[in-house]
């Protein structure tokens, strides 16, 4: 039996990863994910730089770069009619095409999808699927709401064979636009088993990372806390970067052996650089910018603060993944996020803050940094108490019962994670 044969359509995908747009970073995962288990995946997306190779591949998976990045209305739609064409021509030997986000991208699935219908090479019959993530301001449910294009996608919607989402809200949104709702499916996301990371391997990975940026410099009594998420935002306090720069002197003032790693780009980066520098702690903050591979950062750190809605695609469920200490800005998106997957009594036990007054961050740092070792063993427990409880199995047969094709009713089984 041949594997399935799915097309990914991105508008962003490696290397503007981890810190740089999460979505691209959530879906490169999943695409390593599905072709460790044994579908043959292939990705679209734009060229960013003129320089960028049109063809790459990233592990099992195929990357196709098929025009310039759409800057703007005008070029967008040109793209969107561009890339409609260039999935057409490749729908008959596809068993699936899926678009990751709400996007402008979902009408050129759709076009593809209706076009190539009658032209499949074996018979059989093209998927055509659209996630809808992100939660909060960062939602693709908000995007729809506040962009002239939303009206279009969601109509668009109609055309495909599933709508994926991640929560009830988005559901009852995407009904409530006309999407019909036996093609709205909630995807039950799984999580990886936690592995205890040894202190050789911590410090492998510490001095790797500093081999790559001298920023990563740290020594064996270092305690690393990271921030990583895109750099965008108001310059204050107000965004997830800036509420980490205006605490960093009180935070390193706390314990001597503290590094703080700010992952990311974004408008946001010469301000950052600048306020760190006339605050006096430039030497211990590191910006070293986009990670697209997060396996040494998660190995070399010790404890990870999320207050950005758009974290939860990608740099929250990581964390939790890892059974790392978490310092959590509390806002509705993040404690909705939490509710899917812990009790109210584990969501207590959590380190939060309020965003809008930036002393309680520093008074939830220092519950966790207060007695670090039982933070981490507690985050560890709560990985595994998660991975049991979500485990990677249930997603594998998510994604078979959406990405099968009526031509293709068996594949493989995942390999033993």
């Amino acid at each position: 039996m041949s594997a399935s044969r799915v097309m990914f359509v991105a508008r962003h995908f490696w290397p503007h990863c981890a810190g740089r747009h999460e979505t691209a970073a959530a879906t490169f995962e999943l695409t390593q994910r599905l072709a460790n288990w044994g579908m043959q995946v292939e990705v679209v997306t734009p060229r960013h730089g003129n320089t960028w190779p049109t063809e790459i591949t990233l592990g099992d998976v195929k990357v196709h770069r098929v025009a310039a990045a759409p800057r703007g209305d005008w070029s967008t739609q040109r793209y969107v009619r561009h890339l409609g064409h260039w999935l057409a021509e490749r729908t008959p030997r596809l068993d699936a095409i899926v678009c990751d986000q709400l996007r402008e991208e979902c009408r050129a699935v759709t076009t593809a999808i209706q076009s190539g219908a009658t032209d499949a090479g074996d018979g059989g019959v093209t998927v055509g699927v659209a996630m809808s993530g992100g939660w909060g301001d960062d939602s693709d449910e908000t995007w729809c709401q506040h962009s002239r294009s939303g009206r279009r996608v969601l109509q668009s919607c109609s055309g495909l064979d599933a709508v994926v989402t991640d929560h009830a809200k988005t559901d009852r949104y995407l009904v409530s636009h006309g999407v019909p709702a036996e093609r709205v499916c909630r995807r039950p996301v799984g999580f990886r088993r936690p592995v205890m990371v040894t202190n050789e391997q911590r410090m492998a990975a510490r001095r790797s990372l500093r081999g790559i940026n001298l920023d990563l410099t740290t020594d064996s009594d270092s305690r690393v806390l990271l921030w990583c998420g895109p750099m965008m935002g108001p310059a204050s306090s107000d965004s997830g970067v800036g509420a980490m720069v205006q605490s960093a002197r009180f935070l390193a003032a706390r314990d001597q052996e503290l590094r703080i790693w700010l992952l990311g780009d974004g408008k946001l980066r010469d301000w950052v650089h600048t306020e760190l520098k006339a605050e006096g702690v430039r030497s211990v903050v590191a910006i070293p910018g986009s990670f697209s591979d997060m396996t040494e950062i998660w190995h070399s750190v010790d404890a990870v603060v999320l207050n950005e809605d758009s974290q939860l695609r990608f740099t929250f469920p990581e964390t939790l993944a890892a059974g790392l200490p978490m310092i959590v800005a509390d806002r509705p998106a993040a404690r909705e996020y939490l509710q899917t997957h812990f009790d109210a009594s584990i969501l207590d036990s959590l380190a939060w803050y309020d965003p809008a007054k930036p002393s309680t961050l520093r008074k939830a740092f220092r519950s966790v940094w207060g007695d670090l070792e039982m933070a981490k063993q507690h985050a560890f427990e709560l990985a595994r108490d998660l991975a049991r409880r979500h485990p990677m199995e249930q997603e594998w047969t998510f994604w078979q019962s959406v990405l099968r094709p009526p031509s293709n009713p068996n594949m493989p089984n995942p390999k033993t994670s």
